[in-house]
């Protein structure tokens, strides 16, 4: 249903998504599943991308009360507000076991950029930075074998590898674009084609891409009025650090 792959590969932080999502009735479980191709789970945000595995609504929730406290200003403490989205959807008459899922997103720390992964399962909630030279997949369908995170983790390269940024970009888009492939011909709710954010550690500048054989538009939609000058055209560039959220995310 999802694939996520969020990735530190020392100097930036890679955010790719397919573009499956799969919409269930559950007053009605009985009802046949709607099975979207056409989802965008990559979502621009001042301080880079969004990204977000399991229940939809999870997430629409956690970002809207994310997105509120860092208008607001001060700490933020991550875990707290992943525990009120998943009280929504409990009072909504979710289950615990369905309102789970793993948010991935970009954020500055004391010393450059961070990839920050929030946990939300059943009756625990985890908060983790993603280390450098280190890969993160989520998908609610199929576990990944160890050799095949190997194989994708050691091709993980930082820019200075490469004679310029163009090729670092280059080398990671063949490398997603073969992984989401061959991960998609064995499990036909991953697409092959995703949404991919690569973002410099140090600057801030992060840059979209749309991959897609052959190229389609698909539709977006903002998470918040107060970003929506994140327009979705690719490259898309964010700023740079902003002092007032270094030192206020936590998980307590």
């Amino acid at each position: 249903m999802t694939l996520i792959i969020a990735a530190d590969t020392q100097d930036h932080l890679i955010l790719a998504g397919d573009h499956c999502a799969v919409l269930t009735q559950q007053s009605n479980p009985g009802a046949p599943e709607c099975v979207l191709t056409n989802y965008r789970k990559i979502y621009p945000w001042k301080y880079g991308a969004f990204a977000a595995s399991g229940d939809v609504f999870l997430k629409i929730n956690f970002l809207r009360l994310f997105l509120k406290n860092v208008s607001d200003g001060g700490p933020i403490n991550l875990a707290q507000l992943a525990k009120t989205a998943k009280q929504i959807r409990t009072n909504s008459g979710v289950p615990p076991d369905i309102s789970t899922g793993n948010i991935f997103f970009t954020a500055p720390g004391r010393v450059g950029f961070q990839l920050h992964c929030v946990s939300v399962k059943t009756d625990r909630i985890l908060c983790e930075i993603i280390k450098p030279l280190v890969t993160q997949f989520s998908s609610a369908d199929k576990l990944l074998e160890q050799a095949e995170y190997n194989a994708f983790n050691k091709q993980l390269r930082p820019a200075f590898f490469f004679d310029d940024i163009h090729a670092f970009h280059r080398h990671h888009l063949d490398l997603l674009t073969a992984f989401f492939a061959g991960y998609s011909a064995g499990d036909a709710r991953v697409t092959a084609s995703f949404d991919v954010c690569m973002l410099d550690k140090k600057t801030g500048i992060g840059t979209f891409w749309h991959m897609s054989k052959p190229p389609k538009q698909l539709a977006y939609v903002h998470l918040s009025e107060d970003e929506s000058d994140a327009a979705p055209g690719y490259p898309y560039y964010v700023g740079g650090i902003d002092n007032s959220l270094l030192a206020g995310l936590s998980c307590q």
